[in-house]
């Protein structure tokens, strides 16, 4: 079982440096996870993965700054996604259909990504975490009782653009 963590196309060091600790590593081990992919954007000098700890905890570990492809190849081989607080990654592994532990980005953009966050974990999709709870939410297993996303409905938008076009004509 494996784990992907993304923190999108700029940094988050405190989620990348929280990555190589061994309460987090020991925490993936207790749940079963057995690898970690990590995409750590502007982050590199953060990840310091593999290292002693993860080896001697059988977790293997890969990394890469940023894929414009090929990151929803990895939220699919996942069994559980940790995530920045960006909407677009949320989303993206909400519609994967895999778990997810959000751990929002608070130096961003007047704490934009708290909101997104809380939000969703509030209707019981997402679990939020920060970079301190983040092993204690992996531990605990919340993200394995989370309700699933509702699929989009298109229906609505193509009705409204349906009636704009209607009204065009008159």
């Amino acid at each position: 079982m494996s784990v992907f963590v993304t923190v999108g196309s700029t940094g988050f060091d405190e989620l990348i440096g929280v990555l190589s600790t061994r309460e987090f590593l020991q925490s993936l081990r207790t749940r079963g996870f057995r690898g970690l992919v990590v995409q750590y954007g502007a982050s590199g000098d953060q990840f310091r993965l593999p290292n002693e700890a993860s080896e001697e905890l059988g977790i293997a570990v890969t990394g890469f700054d940023y894929a414009a492809t090929g990151t929803q190849q990895h939220m699919d081989g996942a069994e559980l996604v940790i995530t920045h607080g960006g909407a677009g990654s949320i989303l993206d592994a909400l519609r994967a259909r895999r778990p997810v532990i959000v751990v929002a980005n608070r130096r961003l953009m007047a704490d934009h990504q708290c909101e997104v966050a809380e939000e969703l974990g509030r209707a019981g999709h997402v679990v939020v975490a920060s970079s301190d709870t983040l092993a204690r939410a992996v531990v605990d297993g919340g993200f394995l009782r989370l309700g699933a996303f509702p699929n989009a409905d298109p229906r609505p938008v193509g009705e409204i653009v349906d009636e704009e076009a209607l009204l065009a004509l008159v």
